[in-house]
């Protein structure tokens, strides 16, 4: 590395270096059998240059140095325009989030595949006819950044997570059901206790169909039904990229209140032995706390440096990166926050109406506008205040801030989703459903 970061010294007005070194290790069961027990390793490095404001990027995992400095000249080129700088080396230490754990690849893969075995036989126990999917994935990884401006920074990070899914077919009806949690370290039993009997009971409920309720009817979400509908096409509102180049509905309405006053969101990288917690961002910049709405008021987005710089603020820690790719401002723990009601109560008080788990896909729409339009593949019928089976051919339709604009309720219990997000089911009139 010494030629290369002599070369771009003597070549270019500022650069950074970004190396990483990563291990896999996938068990994963396919319809009850085990399936396959996979381990992969990858090593490579990034560079991004400045010469008179125009930067160029290169990746690979070939380190040979003329090689890379051949080809590194004749993308130099062609470099795109930039306003950005490197992030300057600092004297205070970082945040110190745990983000690593090794102890996970010294398990032999017998415990990891016992336990799948076990939650798949629990499964079959009550619903002998499911084939049953199950996968621990685990990683772990190195990564040391530096750049010309006395930056240098390393990262130890690692991460392992768990998947449950059945599937019941019953002539021309399929009905699938799966839940997903992850970890910095070992997940604890009791985690996936809970998951797999959720699954169960979610999957007793849906053996009975009933038709879709009528239009305008209350609509709760579950905290994975919120993400998915709601929540996922209202973060490209908040991307960085987007306010910069006033693509986002948000660009320039800092403190205007858009969203319900009940809504308060933030963005926390700082939390222990979460897989998307950070010390610092991929470009270097230190991890925060970023409120992205504050009692239904808009306060930031989410920013790396190109995207601060212009949009004219400070860089928020919020850079995310992959080895070939340019760094992209990204989300870590999605937090919103609980409400006053019970989730018992909130069904409790529904004549007729339907809660939403899961979308067939990531749905269609306008994101940029917070539409969103997509089929129900798992959502389930509310009668005289009781959930009593499961709806097919529905569809779900609207938009994200008229949704979250008007709340009927937020519920005092939250869950995790997908082991980085905390979030509530909401009620909320303002979707549309049809069937």
């Amino acid at each position: 590395m010494n030629e290369i970061i002599k070369f771009l010294k003597n070549n270019f007005d500022q650069y950074e270096l970004y190396e990483e070194e990563n291990e896999y290790k996938s068990i994963s069961y396919e319809s009850n059998n085990l399936k396959e027990i996979s381990i992969k390793q990858s090593k490579g490095f990034a560079v991004r240059a400045i010469q008179n404001k125009g930067l160029t990027l290169y990746s690979t995992s070939n380190y040979d140095f003329e090689k890379f400095k051949s080809n590194f000249l004749e993308l130099s080129d062609y470099p795109t325009d930039t306003k950005i700088i490197f992030p300057k080396g600092k004297n205070y230490s970082n945040p110190e989030v745990k983000i690593f754990s090794e102890d996970e690849f010294n398990i032999p893969n017998d415990f990891f595949i016992n336990k799948i075995d076990e939650t798949i036989k629990k499964i079959l126990k009550h619903f002998p006819n499911a084939l049953c999917d199950g996968e621990y994935d685990l990683g772990l990884g190195q990564s040391n950044l530096s750049n010309s401006n006395g930056l240098s920074k390393s990262s130890k990070e690692s991460g392992i997570s768990f998947f449950i899914s059945a599937q019941i077919i019953n002539e021309n009806d399929m009905l699938n059901i799966y839940d997903y949690t992850s970890s910095v370290k070992n997940i604890e039993n009791e985690v996936i206790e809970k998951i797999t009997n959720k699954l169960i009971e979610n999957l007793s409920v849906a053996q009975n169909i009933k038709t879709s309720p009528p239009k305008g009817c209350p609509v709760i979400f579950t905290p994975h039904g919120l993400y998915q509908t709601i929540l996922s096409p209202l973060l490209v509102s908040f991307n960085g990229n987007n306010l910069s180049k006033n693509l986002s509905t948000l660009s320039s309405r800092e403190n205007e209140k858009i969203f319900d006053e009940k809504i308060t969101i933030i963005d926390n990288p700082l939390i222990d032995y979460s897989p998307s917690s950070r010390n610092f961002d991929a470009e270097g910049t230190n991890s925060q706390i970023n409120k992205l709405v504050e009692e239904g008021k808009f306060i930031s987005g989410l920013f790396d440096l190109k995207s601060s710089s212009e949009y004219g603020c400070k860089p928020n820690g919020c850079a995310g990166r992959s080895l070939g790719s340019n760094t992209f401002p990204s989300t870590s723990n999605l937090i919103m926050n609980e409400g006053d009601i019970g989730i018992k109560k909130m069904i409790d008080q529904i004549d007729e109406g339907i809660l939403v788990d899961h979308l067939l896909g990531a749905g269609q729409g306008n994101e940029l506008s917070g539409d969103f339009s997509a089929n129900i593949s798992l959502g389930y019928k509310i009668e005289k205040g009781k959930i009593v089976g499961r709806v097919k051919n529905t569809m779900i339709s609207g938009n994200s801030f008229k949704a979250l604009g008007n709340v009927d309720y937020i519920s005092n219990e939250k869950e995790n989703v997908y082991g980085s997000m905390s979030l509530p089911y909401l009620q909320t009139k303002n979707v549309e459903i049809s069937s």
